[in-house]
């Protein structure tokens, strides 16, 4: 306790140090306008114990600028942010540097023994040594009679194994203190606004490292698109103006104001120039990975690198030891900098007889991952003929190009007093895992959609002067090139559900003059039947001041199995080739895109407490 006391209170005292300590600054156009945050948030897991103990600290800085004759209005406006997250120092048995440790396999047919047994040909057992490790059952708390194996958990400058180079490859300092890297992310935003009139008419232009927020719909990301996210941070469940990674560019608003039947009429183009960044998934052995997607990465990279045991593998049923370039993922291929390998697109926006609109087109590079097959790795049985083998688990990590066309609209139907939002989106190139297919994945387009309505309701036994604010909203996903077939109870083809809907809503009331405000957030997963709650209440004793308790908390079905593609024969001497049969399945590591989110993290429920100082 006493070790906590001190990080929380060293904490504290460094973001006066990181954060400017000049007062809050009128704007009167010659002047600097600073904005300060400090800010300690501490989350505990049942499971896990300590999961953040993490110190920020922002500024906001704004001032106006000379424009000249040429702009009307010109104005620079940067964002700093530092933070520095503790639980890698206080609960290293987990997060840190000690994490993990030796890991032992129980297979189906009844044998004990521990990673690396027994030694595959060329497993090399000094390299992949039995320490430092958890078995992705226990990450991702999906045990059943499923495949497993053993992922490295400690840093990457502590243990490098299945560290992929140039995406997940964080050293404790880059966990613990993520906005100081080579991308500077401590300079979160750095851009300059102008307006120059046109024709009666106004050209604004913003220029630099920013945010860009399309549609109208929180949590769903269907247009909002553009901004990579980093979801390490925590999970899903963080306001996306926190999470979005600002990128360079250059956005250009034509402002028309009214014209013809429009109340308003804009148009907007922007170019991404910043080098292509993936959405953060965070990494193997930190707190927060959704699906298990990152320890499921480290794991198979460090089974390409250095061999592995695989739990219940052959026949279904008995351990198999692999060694180095036989499963596994051989490298992320991230996109050079090219003008095709940015994202550039634009928008008409306006408003027509009370009803906002947007229409929407984007090419970008897919922010996700994808496993390709197809490589050229080694045949277990004869390592001397390396090739490309149909179905054999051996994958780069690709992101490819997208186009996202779409559109939103909000309206209010004042009859029943409540507001309406609407976005849609259509994007072509995505692809999925399909173990019905020789190189594991395939290509679909997909159709998603989110359909929101606000509405303040009294509820007097509760608060007879104040209305309660009721928010809903339904995000649907459809994968229209989808496969799937049914083989003997099993399910193999595309993982993810054809169709699926994700349903959520917010209640939120004030009290004590809107100082004290409680609320309560409920999600369900359709067609995963898991769930997650989050109460929490929020004390706003004054300006500078905000505190907040509460907790997230999972329930519902969380294990989904699928076919895992060891019933698949890539090898001559095992009958091959042929793709999966479809024959046996487990919850990982596909089975966890049936989870989703919600499920797959159902042994991540926590408490938290947050303190927020401004000033």
């Amino acid at each position: 306790m006493k070790d906590w006391l001190k990080w929380v209170a060293g904490g504290i005292a460094g973001v006066f140090f990181l954060v400017p300590m000049a007062p809050v600054m009128a704007d009167d156009g010659d002047g600097w306008a600073i904005k300060n945050k400090a800010d300690e948030e501490v989350r505990f897991r049942p499971s896990t114990g300590l999961s953040k103990a993490r110190t920020l600290g922002q500024s906001d800085i704004d001032r106006k600028l000379n424009g000249g004759d040429t702009f009307s209005v010109l104005k620079f406006h940067t964002t700093l942010r530092a933070s520095y997250d503790a639980a890698y120092d206080l609960n290293t048995s987990r997060y840190g540097d000690s994490a993990g440790g030796k890991v032992y396999f129980t297979d189906l047919s009844g044998n004990t023994y521990p990673e690396g047994a027994g030694g595959a040909a060329g497993h090399n057992a000094r390299a992949n040594r039995n320490e430092g490790l958890m078995k992705m059952s226990d990450l991702a708390r999906g045990a059943d009679n499923g495949v497993d194996f053993a992922v490295p958990v400690r840093p990457c400058d502590v243990d490098k194994r299945g560290c992929i180079p140039g995406y997940m490859d964080a050293s404790k300092l880059g966990l613990a203190a993520p906005e100081f890297n080579n991308r500077l992310d401590a300079i979160r935003e750095l851009y300059v606004d102008g307006e120059i009139p046109v024709a009666g008419n106004t050209l604004a232009i913003r220029f630099g490292r920013q945010q860009l927020v399309w549609g109208r719909t929180d949590l769903f990301r269907v247009l909002d698109v553009v901004n990579p996210v980093d979801y390490s941070r925590n999970n899903i469940y963080d306001e996306l103006s926190d999470i979005r990674i600002p990128m360079g560019m250059i956005r250009a608003d034509y402002r028309m104001g009214s014209r013809g039947p429009f109340d308003d009429l804009n148009f907007q183009g922007l170019w991404v120039w910043e080098k292509f960044r993936p959405n953060n998934l965070g990494q193997g052995g930190s707190p927060n990975n959704p699906l298990g997607a990152a320890a499921f990465f480290r794991g198979m990279k460090n089974c390409w690198d250095n061999g592995c045991t695989v739990n219940n593998f052959f026949n279904g049923n008995t351990a198999t030891n692999f060694g180095p370039h036989q499963i596994g993922i051989r490298q992320a291929n991230m996109p050079d900098w090219s003008f095709a390998n940015t994202t550039y697109g634009g928008k008409v926006e306006g408003e027509f007889r009370g009803v906002g609109f947007s229409i929407n087109g984007l090419h970008t590079v897919s922010q996700m991952p994808s496993l390709r097959g197809g490589i050229t790795s080694a045949d277990p049985f004869n390592t001397s003929t390396p090739g490309v083998y149909t179905s054999a688990l051996a994958w780069d990590m690709e992101f490819p190009q997208l186009t996202v066309l779409g559109a939103s609209a909000d309206f209010t139907i004042d009859p029943i007093d409540t507001a309406f939002r609407l976005e849609t989106s259509y994007t072509m190139g995505e692809e999925f895992a399909n173990t019905a297919r020789s190189r594991l994945y395939s290509e679909s387009d997909v159709l998603r959609y989110v359909v929101g309505a606000d509405k303040n309701i009294f509820i007097r036994p509760l608060n007879s002067s104040r209305a309660f604010l009721f928010s809903g909203q339904a995000f649907g996903q459809h994968i229209l090139q989808h496969e799937l077939h049914h083989i003997n109870g099993v399910t193999s083809g595309i993982p993810d559900w054809q169709s699926n809907w994700i349903a959520t809503l917010l209640v939120k009331g004030w009290y004590m003059g809107d100082t004290l405000s409680p609320q309560m957030v409920f999600a369900r997963d359709m067609m995963a039947r898991a769930n997650v709650v989050e109460p929490s209440v929020e004390w706003t004793p004054a300006a500078m001041w905000r505190f907040r308790l509460g907790a997230n908390v999972k329930f519902g079905e969380s294990r989904q199995s699928f076919d895992d593609n060891r019933s698949a024969k890539p090898y001559t001497a095992i009958g091959g080739p042929a793709i999966s049969t479809g024959s046996l399945a487990g919850m990982y590591p596909l089975g966890s895109f049936r989870s989703g989110v919600i499920g797959a993290a159902h042994d991540e429920t926590e408490i938290f407490a947050n303190v927020t100082m401004r000033f």
